[in-house]
């Protein structure tokens, strides 16, 4: 968590250190992003960043939160109408809007990847600690209610699917963040594919 004296700064310096902070942690690994590299882009001296922040890991996991927290801020509206669908209508909302989201903050869907592929136990794990369950969370509930209505079989593993389907929802963020090279009816076909692979599973059939 920053130090009060982050929060104390005017908001445009507060900005101008977390969009350099996104910048970098989205295009290096975390072991590769250094803080004279944020430093850098954020113009401030290396002795002011640590008056704002304990050390990297302090920084990275207030930048991974802002992520997750923008995320959970953009897929309110969609948590609203689940009541009215199916599941499978349910997963379907939630990978078209993962990839509007991707479209919409670019960046964030950047550092959504680099964090799929960190290899800093670490640093993952302290991310894990502070809100990277949300979005796994919510699609435990969306389970677990359509096994109260009956519209999937109670032995199925919650934590499996749930892991299943935010493996799913990234790929699918990831095309969205193509941007112009992929359209909605490119995304909304392969979310169809993806949903029935889901359901039906791969074995063949009879």
């Amino acid at each position: 968590m920053p130090k009060a004296t982050f929060f104390n700064l005017p908001s445009e310096k507060r900005e101008l250190i977390i969009s350099a902070a996104t910048q970098v942690f989205s295009a290096e690994r975390y072991n590769a992003a250094s803080i004279n590299q944020i430093c850098r882009k954020a113009g401030i001296a290396k002795g002011s960043f640590y008056q704002y922040f304990d050390n990297k890991l302090d920084l990275y996991v207030y930048i991974m939160k802002s992520a997750i927290q923008a995320k959970v801020r953009f897929f309110s509206d969609a948590v609203d109408e689940f009541n009215n669908l199916s599941l499978s209508e349910q997963f379907k909302l939630l990978f078209v809007k993962g990839a509007e989201f991707a479209k919409a903050q670019p960046l964030y869907a950047a550092l959504g990847e680099q964090f799929l592929i960190e290899n800093d136990e670490a640093a993952k794990a302290a991310v894990i600690k502070e809100g990277d369950m949300q979005a796994q969370s919510l699609l435990i509930t969306m389970i677990q209610n359509a096994k109260a209505k009956g519209e999937i079989d109670n032995g199925v593993d919650e934590l499996a699917l749930s892991i299943l389907l935010q493996s799913v929802s990234d790929a699918v963020s990831k095309l969205g963040n193509m941007g112009s090279e992929s359209s909605a009816e490119d995304i909304n076909s392969l979310v169809d594919s993806l949903i029935s692979i889901v359901y039906n599973g791969i074995r063949k059939r009879d």
